[in-house]
């Protein structure tokens, strides 16, 4: 026995030695060195080269996806430019970087959340896909030595400092006020955006989406004094993550708002000028950025951003839930409210949306407003930008839909945001003499104009663009009755949408001349055919799709033979290369659609695409799971 003692003595030290560096704090060079194994996990396409938690929370463009998917497909290469923020207290780490995906140069950004035991449990992701940003990065191959260098005990400031210089920052970007004080920022602060100085610069090229010439020649403290940057409506869910302290920088992520009513900016010379397209109708974008700190003052600041969905909720949201429930009004209607009283409903609703002003609608307490699955306030979004729509039964691209058995009307037409088309999507839910509910769809025309044009930022083509060309009529077909006593089948519904997904037409029922548009282009080929996979754009889309999901029928409208619907379509970007450019990059893609029953069989079908980020949920389908 006693010669056995000292052996399993000996093996208790080594477990507990093994259990105590498990439990240790990850220092910089462990940090640095999960998110070398990160990315040669995520290039190498090999998932499980990493230690995570059973219930790891993977996010990628501000959007949950599983752990695996996504950008884990198409990533090849690293680049070179690699600037890491470590904060060994916090276990956190974050690092922006270059890769390649399918051949093309993007900005990577990642954080993740590192447990005591060197697990990890939150990866946070971003992909600029910026090209030219990843170029620059590339020819820059490191990052400025100043933010490499550890800052003296004695010359740093706290924690809570560096987060508020940060926050100071936000503050000021918040609608930007030119008479702020602005003696945050050191006198010599600069600050580049996608591998670009924005700051100090004498070339006199025009920034961003403006045509101004001289707001980048200015220091950070004199763009901010200028409120050029007055279109930033907001900037919430400001997520200091990542605190370097031995470096005095920090890592934030933050969702910055342009609501779309800012329609004048100041410019430096002291005159001002209209706000380009891109800022006629709402914006949302996330940004991922770094600000260092010296005596106490901004001194270099890194960023990069993604566009998402206008009023996109964060992934990592911190705090209570926001609640954008209206308070309601004092005024009702009809009920039960009949196919008249509906139509009339939708017809308050449009004319209210247009003299952005809700209060004289019979609103329910607690009442929802949603913009592209988003749910926001009635007094945001479209309530703010729209100035014009085509009336049901009076202008050429505009239909009402009833289901007065549900209490719902439903809208598609034309509108126009300031200078911008869209085509508009209503669901308006009635009950008890009170509206309870409305769901905006918007698809907005992209066009490529002047300074970028209305493109949304950063994602890849579609294979049918909409670039503001006319709408022409909506099929009479839509606004005529239909010629059956069957209503809308919900088994031919719900095989149509079967058959989108597997690409396959057996088992739905066309009429032969069925005829289907998408982006305003009527394809050449039936109905059948496309759902077959034939032609150029089958479906407005491309074979590589793989699901049809969030299914929703948002007016079932039986004399009409007509069911207003969106689904979401998701493409994994899995096939292999080479890929066109409208399929280089995981997407999800939102797509409101009329489809029209004759005698048990689909006749038409009117369809818009809206690309979103991939994995994108509506807030209406997670409540619903919930």
């Amino acid at each position: 026995m006693s010669s056995k003692f000292p052996y399993a003595l000996l093996l208790g030290y080594l477990m507990l030695a093994l259990v105590s560096a498990q439990n240790a704090t990850c220092d910089r060079s462990c940090l640095e060195g999960l998110i070398s194994n990160y990315l040669t996990a995520l290039t190498t396409h090999n998932s499980s080269l990493l230690t995570t938690t059973p219930n790891v929370k993977y996010v990628e463009n501000d959007q949950i996806v599983p752990f695996g998917a996504g950008e884990w497909h198409v990533s090849t290469t690293l680049g070179k430019y690699r600037h890491i923020f470590s904060d060994p207290n916090a276990g956190q780490v974050a690092a922006i970087t270059t890769i390649v995906e399918n051949g093309v140069g993007a900005i990577y950004v990642v954080r993740l959340k590192v447990e005591k035991n060197q697990t990890i449990s939150e990866i946070e992701t971003a992909i600029t896909r910026d090209p030219g940003g990843a170029a620059r990065y590339e020819n820059m191959t490191k990052p400025e030595a100043v933010w490499l260098q550890a800052v003296p005990q004695a010359q740093r400031v706290s924690r809570a400092t560096l987060i508020a210089r940060g926050n100071m920052y936000y503050s000021g970007m918040e609608r930007n006020d030119p008479k702020g004080n602005y003696s945050f920022f050191s006198k010599d602060c600069l600050r580049i955006e996608d591998g670009l100085q924005t700051t100090e610069v004498k070339t006199g090229d025009a920034y961003g989406h403006s045509n101004d010439t001289v707001f980048a020649s200015l220091s950070c403290e004199e763009q901010f004094q200028s409120g050029f940057l007055g279109f930033v409506t907001a900037v919430r869910e400001r997520h200091f993550s990542v605190v370097d302290e031995e470096r005095q920088a920090v890592f934030v992520v933050s969702t910055i708002d342009q609501n779309g009513t800012v329609r004048w900016l100041p410019d430096v010379n002291g005159t001002s000028s209209p706000i380009p397209a891109y800022f006629d109708v709402p914006r949302g974008e996330q940004g991922m950025e770094a600000f260092q700190v010296r005596d106490d003052k901004l001194f270099r600041i890194e960023m990069t951003m993604i566009e998402v969905p206008y009023g996109m909720r964060a992934a990592f949201h911190i705090g209570s839930p926001v609640d954008l429930r209206g308070s309601g009004t004092n005024k009702t209607i009809a009920s039960p409210c009949d196919d008249s009283c509906l139509k009339n409903v939708l017809k308050q609703v449009l004319q209210a949306m247009q003299n952005h002003d809700a209060s004289a609608l019979p609103l329910a307490q607690g009442v929802r407003y949603s913009e592209n699955g988003q749910f926001l306030s009635l007094s945001d979004g479209l309530w703010g930008t729209l100035g014009h729509f085509d009336a049901p039964g009076q202008d050429d691209y505009g239909a009402s839909f009833v289901d007065s058995a549900k209490g719902v009307v439903g809208y598609w037409g034309a509108t126009k945001e300031q200078s911008t088309p869209g085509v508009l999507v209503l669901r308006v839910q009635v009950e008890g003499g009170k509206i309870t509910e409305i769901e905006a769809i918007d698809v907005r025309a992209e066009s490529s104009g002047a300074r970028f044009g209305t493109l949304t930022l950063m994602r890849p083509p579609l294979p049918i663009e909409w670039e503001s060309t006319p709408l022409g009529r909506l099929d009479s077909a839509f606004k005529q009755n239909s010629n059956t006593s069957t209503g809308i089948p919900s088994v031919l519904v719900s095989a149509y949408f079967d058959g989108l997904e597997r690409h396959s037409s057996a088992g739905v029922s066309f009429t032969t001349g069925c005829v289907r548009r998408d982006m305003t282009v009527q394809g050449n080929l039936s109905c059948a055919a496309q759902m077959d996979g034939r032609g150029a754009a089958p479906n407005g889309l491309f074979n590589g799709t793989i699901s049809v999901r969030d299914r929703r029928i948002l007016v079932a409208d039986a004399k009409a033979g007509v069911a207003l619907a969106v689904v979401l379509i998701d493409y994994p970007a899995a096939s292999p290369p080479p890929l066109p450019a409208t399929q280089l990059v995981p997407s999800t893609y939102m797509v409101p659609q009329l489809i029209k029953i004759d005698n048990g069989s689909i006749s038409r079908v009117e369809s818009m695409i809206k690309w979103m980020p991939f994995g994108y949920v509506s807030s209406w389908a997670e409540e619903k799971v919930s």
